[in-house]
């Protein structure tokens, strides 16, 4: 049993629950007796806020309905079975948890005491998992200075991939724009480089003589 101080029993406890979207045979209810059972020994007011998301983020509906919640003072306790139900990132875990800590807001998994923010090793874990969660910041920094570096040794550059620029497409623009130029600038490409695409093709530069000479002349 999670004790708590008869000042705090008035509190509201958020009693947060999550079953995957991959296994349909789940069922929210097998965490939500366990965490009704532990709101009825303490006897405190709760509220309950049940996902069917995966855990990969914290972009469920019901966990950011509960966040809203415990900014806006409403919650002080957030429950959980497991803490792989609020969350499996460790990032997204000792951000939330730091937040949790600066709201006054307590985070109890009910499997995981070791977690428990109103305790002094849940304090300590906050703490430790903080530390993890640079490192994996650190790490991800790391990975994408990496890929950089490989893209600029094999000549890649970095950002989104153009679409070639055949002759066909050239004329399609010169057409849609009226001019070479107003297409090179829609293409982000230079007049002559539009020009060269267009008369690769002979059908095209026939069909867009008219528009190609007066913006030539222009």
């Amino acid at each position: 049993m999670v004790e708590f101080p008869s000042s705090q029993r008035a509190l509201r406890v958020a009693l947060y629950a999550r079953v995957s979207t991959r296994d349909k045979d789940q069922n929210p209810e097998t965490q939500l007796v366990q965490l009704r059972a532990y709101a009825a020994e303490i006897g405190v007011e709760f509220v309950e806020y049940v996902d069917h998301a995966s855990g990969k983020d914290l972009n469920r509906p019901a966990w950011q309905d509960m966040m809203k919640a415990v900014r806006r003072g409403r919650v002080k306790v957030v429950a959980v079975l497991r803490i792989d139900r609020a969350f499996r990132s460790v990032l997204d875990g000792a951000l939330t948890l730091q937040e949790l800590e600066a709201l006054g807001v307590r985070f109890v998994p009910l499997h995981e005491r070791m977690f428990d923010t109103g305790t002094p090793i849940g304090r300590a874990m906050i703490q430790m998992s903080m530390v993890w969660a640079e490192l994996e910041r650190a790490t991800i920094r790391s990975r994408v200075m990496d890929g950089l570096h490989r893209a600029k040794l094999e000549g890649k550059r970095p950002g989104p991939r153009r679409l070639p620029l055949s002759s066909e497409r050239a004329g399609r623009v010169i057409a849609e724009h009226g001019s070479i130029r107003a297409a090179a600038r829609a293409l982000k490409v230079s007049e002559a480089t539009l020009r060269r695409r267009v008369r690769q093709d002979g059908r095209a530069v026939a069909e867009l003589d008219g528009p190609i000479v007066g913006a030539g002349a222009s």
